[in-house]
Order: structure tokens, then sequence, then C-alpha cells
């Protein structure tokens, strides 16, 4: 019996893996078989504040859309906490449309400019009508006027200023209510749930996790010296499956990825974004699963 060295049945054991990752068909596409399936977006959602779920309405095998709500963690305090930041908010507000202090320090600059006016046009006609010590009084009441019409104005600065601060507690306090409402951040399938309603829950805490099956990636392999990356990237595709007792079905998709750098053998990964299809309540492509992928140049 012959022995072949390990070293040579690697290389061929190589060159078959190559030959069964590429083909061409007669008009010169590339097929590559097996391609994988892989999941494009999935995530495991965490829980962003400590409470207990008084709603978790997200169950294994459900279909949401983005933005529906997957769970509720205990919001009382959080939403008494935005009554009251927003109550705060109105009145710093109120307080900034407020103009008495001013009007009322204008009005009292003004006659205090009378008095100081009246004195000055007294002793110009009499010498020694209002003594000094009067005309000193008079002329720092007018000065005290003044100033105070600058001090109302400052302090409707000051007051805005406030009120921004209230604006932004009131919109930290939305941002803590939010974080409690727990939302889908895209289409997809619950596959594992982690907790169950009425539990306590820590921030971070994985409560479930979320794939998306409508898109997914299919990648495979190609040789440099067959074909340029520029020839493949942006190329249609077409993925066959085959399903159980041999059926076909076949779903089209874009290449959205091709690696720059080259792998063992001169070989680059290629990555399709396809279109999955949903019958009869399935999802026709599976990621985990092997396919042939079909790369249309023309």
């Amino acid at each position: 019996m012959t022995v072949i060295p390990y070293f040579i049945a690697l290389m061929l054991f190589g060159q078959v893996a190559d030959s069964a990752n590429r083909y061409a068909t007669a008009d010169g596409n590339p097929v590559i078989q097996p391609a994988r399936i892989y999941v494009r977006d999935e995530a495991k959602i965490p829980a962003m504040e400590a409470g207990v779920l008084t709603e978790f309405s997200a169950h294994e095998g459900a279909r949401v859309k983005k933005g529906e709500v997957l769970a509720v963690i205990d919001d009382r305090e959080a939403k008494a906490r935005l009554k009251i930041a927003k109550y705060a908010e109105l009145a710093a507000w109120k307080l900034v449309k407020q103009d008495i202090e001013e009007r009322y320090a204008a009005a009292a600059a003004n006659v205090a400019k009378s008095k100081w006016e009246s004195a000055l046009d007294s002793n110009k006609q009499y010498k020694g009508a209002v003594v000094e010590g009067e005309m000193m009084t008079l002329k720092l009441d007018f000065k005290r006027a003044t100033l105070q019409i600058e001090k109302a104005a400052n302090d409707r600065v000051m007051a805005s200023y406030d009120a921004k601060t209230k604006t932004a507690e009131k919109e930290a306090a939305e941002m803590a209510l939010d974080w409690r409402t727990i939302r889908a951040p895209f289409d997809g399938d619950v596959v594992k749930t982690f907790v169950h309603q009425s539990e306590w829950v820590q921030p971070g805490e994985a409560i479930l996790q979320l794939v998306r099956f409508d898109k997914l990636y299919v990648e495979g392999h190609l040789l440099a010296k067959d074909y340029d990356r520029s020839e493949i990237l942006g190329k249609p595709v077409t993925v066959e499956v085959t399903k159980a007792r041999g059926r076909k079905a076949t779903v089209s998709g874009t290449i959205v990825h091709v690696d720059q750098i080259l792998q063992g053998r001169g070989r680059y990964n290629v990555r399709a974004e396809v279109d999955n299809e949903l019958v009869n309540g399935s999802w026709l492509l599976q990621p985990g699963g092997e396919v042939r992928m079909t790369i249309h140049l023309k």
C-alpha cells in the first residue's frame, strides 16, 4: 500500500478544496459552492436601568418591528421625576418672561431723575434753596435707580440660565424614563429570552437576543488569479439553497464587501447581502447553512 506523505496530502486537499469552492458557468460567471450564510444584524438587548420588569411581552419566536416595545422596567418613579422637572421648567421660563422688576426700576429711575433735576433748577433760581447734603442724597437716589435697571436686566439673564438648566434637567428625566422602555433596535425575531416578567434586572443585563433574518450575509472565497477584486464588488448574485427532500429555492442579493487582504493560496473572501424570504411563516435561508452562490459579472 502506498502511503502519501502528510504535506503532499495537505496540498492535494487544498487543491480539492479550492476546486470545490470555485466554478465558472458557461457565460463566465463565478460560482462559489459551498458558500455559508451568516447573520447580518443581531444583538443581546440589555436593560438600561435597574428595576422590576413590569412588562415583558417578547417571547421566543416573536417577530418584532423596529421601535416596538419589548419590555418596560418599573417606571413610576421616573414618571414622577419627569413631572417635577416639567413644572420646574415651566416656572423658570415664566420668570424669564416677566419684566415687572425692569419696568418698576425704570419708573423709579424717572422719579429719581425728576427730583434730582428739580433740585438743580431750584438751586439755579435760588442759590442754596436745596442744601448740599440733600442734593447728594437726591443724586445718590438717581444713581441707585439707574443701577437698579441694570440689575433687573441682569437678573433676567441669570433667570434664563436657570431656565435652560431646568430644561436640561427635564431632558435628563425624559431620557431616564425612556431608558426604562426597551424597544427593538431593528426588525427581527426574538430567538432567546433570558429573564421573565416581574424579575429584577440590572443595567447591562441581557434580557433577550434579537436576530434579523430578512437581510443576511452569504460569504465564500475566490482566487485572486481568477478574478480581480474590482470585478466582483457591487455585482448582483443569485443564491441557491437546497431544502428538505432535494427541493431548490433561490434568492437575490449584491456583493457588498470584498477583502483587500489575500488569505492562503491567494484566496480572498467575498460577502453578499441577500434578501431573505418568508415562506409559510418560516425564513427560506437559515444562518449557518451552506448554499451555492453565483456572481453575475455581466
